[in-house]
């Protein structure tokens, strides 16, 4: 060590260093020359090493093969200074596999390259944690929830009114004059007139009800309990007069006005398509009554444009090797069922039959894959394998209705699973046949 803390010596700062790594809140440890060299108090328990000690050892008794060659790889392209991330699975001593994130920083001392290993165990609480932070249920402006968040809450609620014959309200809330705003005083003060709507928006409504953002200037709404006028006025009304109050937008200052359309259930409908396609057509209506004001839907159905549909699911990634292929479009299918049936008006039974088609034929995918790594004795196979089980477990989580979330979390998700699985772990196999001349 050739850095000092202010008033400690050379030898007083290693020994710091040496006894704050040691007792770090995370396993650490540090490789050098192929080896492990050192590791933390936590990094000798999470792995049980003998006699309580991390012994010098090489990363082939620390990882599985692929976690072992992925490591080498990643620390022999490592800059000093630089930090990368990568999933592994770490052997312990018992001989079982944990999968783990290791986080790693590469230096140069005297000649040899340091690299400091950060361990964090993906446990299944952090596993969902995961998840559901990539899924981005909400808008990055606004911190509102975003369209699949909105879908799902409306898909819940319609739940809960058949089960429990409860009433909601859906509404579409649409900015009366933010363009002159944004061209006036340009894209930031936009940016901040609709972050401060937002926060009106929310501070407006309790916390049972969702105010979500559609995208541009344009809101929506699920009020519970709410099943007719005289209960929605209250609220419908404070939101516009909150709106309405003056914003400062760096020293100069705004107005805007909001028009809703709003939409009972069950009495408008039973399905996303027409409760917001009725709340759709009564914000119109708001809007050509001058706009700053409410209107109650009157059975007409405005057509559902892109702003009220979920995004485009799967651009399937062709990889060129034809039963695979057509295995990636069976499942990317099935979950633009499932989406359509969110969307219109298919039961929740429906839904979970979707849901275990699904997951068959996600088994048969991989039941394919796994006869082709066995026949042919491809490698990167522990690391594929354990993608795949890691694939079925959530699924299986998620069909079960973790932590409240609905079928359309479920859709999505697997999307966040399913390509970057097709793109890292399923072309490499796919590369490895085709070098070897095997075409089906």
């Amino acid at each position: 060590m050739t850095a000092t803390w202010e008033g400690m010596d050379a030898g007083a700062s290693e020994t710091l260093f040496r006894a704050m790594m040691h007792t770090a809140p995370l396993p650490m440890f540090v490789i050098s020359e192929g080896r492990c060299i050192y590791g933390n108090g936590r990094f000798i328990k999470m792995r049980g090493c003998p006699d309580g000690a991390c012994t010098m050892c090489g990363l082939g008794e620390l990882l599985d093969e692929d976690s072992s060659q992925l490591l080498n790889q990643a620390i022999g392209t490592l800059k000093h200074g630089e930090v990368t991330r990568m999933p592994l699975h770490l052997r312990r001593e018992d001989g079982q596999y944990t999968a783990i994130d290791l986080s790693m920083s590469g230096m140069e001392m005297n000649g040899k390259t340091f690299v400091l290993s950060i361990v964090n165990e993906k446990n299944e609480k952090e596993r969902l944690r995961r998840l559901l932070d990539r899924l981005a249920f909400h808008d990055s402006l606004t911190e509102l929830p975003n369209r699949i968040l909105l879908f799902d809450r409306i898909n819940q609620s319609l739940s809960r009114s058949r089960r429990e014959n409860a009433n909601f309200a859906v509404g579409v809330l649409d900015l009366d004059g933010f363009k002159p705003v944004n061209d006036m005083l340009g894209h930031a003060a936009g940016d901040l007139l609709l972050k401060e709507i937002a926060r009106r928006l929310r501070q407006s409504v309790r916390n049972v009800d969702t105010v979500a953002r559609l995208g541009g200037d344009e809101f929506a709404l699920v009020l519970q309990g709410v099943g007719c006028a005289a209960e929605a006025n209250t609220v419908l009304n404070k939101m516009i007069q909150e709106v309405a109050r003056p914003y400062e937008l760096d020293g100069v200052e705004a107005s805007v006005n909001a028009s809703i359309g709003i939409a009972f259930s069950p009495r408008d409908g039973a399905s996303i398509h027409e409760l917001l396609g009725r709340a759709d057509y009564a914000m119109y209506l708001a809007k050509k009554a001058g706009g700053g004001c409410y209107r109650i839907s009157n059975g007409e159905i405005a057509p559902i444009s892109s702003r009220h549909q979920l995004e485009p699911l799967i651009d399937v990634v062709k990889l060129g090797f034809e039963v695979i292929d057509e295995q990636h479009e069976e499942i990317a299918d099935n979950i633009r069922g499932i989406l359509q049936g969110l969307s219109g008006n298919e039961s929740k039974e429906e839904l979970k039959h979707r849901a275990k088609h699904l997951q068959l034929l996600t088994q048969t995918h991989f039941d394919t894959e796994e006869d082709y790594m066995l026949r042919y004795a491809l490698s990167g196979q522990e690391m594929h394998r354990a993608e795949h089980a890691d694939l079925l477990h959530n699924l299986k989580g998620l069909q079960e209705n973790q932590d409240g979330h609905g079928f359309t979390v479920l859709a999505h998700s697997f999307k966040e699973w399913l390509l970057p699985h097709i793109e890292t772990q399923d072309a490499r196999l796919v590369e490895q046949l085709k070098a070897a001349g095997i075409t089906a």
